[in-house]
């Protein structure tokens, strides 16, 4: 489909199969926020332990430490996100460059998608991760309270 200079109906059909990625583009900047929200959380609690009095803080000592170790996994699973989004914007002009300039561009377009789609998913693990950390050290203070 080598697009020729003034040749708009090629490059609206090429457009066309440009949506595909659009739809990972949009799924990953999701959850891209998804991410930023519970880091920004992260912190703010970390801060909070943090601007106790020393001994309040020294009881919460482990808190800070699960902490810490979750931050580095949003980290973490935030990074890959970004670099899903990289994949996917440059196999989106990689694509649409073969096509104006009649390149063969196919086999590094399917990589970079595959590299998307690999770095979505172990972003996505590394959230998993951060959730069952969280979730493993939450307390509601219901064993401190006394039965009815």
């Amino acid at each position: 489909m080598g697009l020729t200079p003034g040749s708009l109906k090629n490059v609206s059909q090429f457009i066309q199969l440009a949506v595909a990625p659009i739809f990972l583009l949009t799924a990953v900047a999701a959850t891209l926020t998804v991410f930023i929200n519970r880091l920004t959380r992260i912190v703010d609690r970390g801060r909070w332990i943090e601007a106790l009095e020393a001994e309040l803080q020294k009881a919460r000592h482990n808190e800070l430490l699960v902490l810490g170790r979750r931050a580095k996994l949003i980290y973490r699973a935030l990074t890959l996100g970004v670099f899903s989004a990289i994949f996917v914007v440059l196999l989106m002009g990689l694509a649409f460059a073969g096509e104006v300039f009649q390149l063969d561009a196919a086999t590094p377009v399917a990589l970079l998608f595959l590299a998307a789609l690999l770095a979505y998913t172990a972003a996505l693990l590394c959230l998993l991760r951060e959730v069952f950390l969280a979730i493993k050290n939450f307390q509601l203070g219901i064993d401190a309270s006394p039965a009815p």
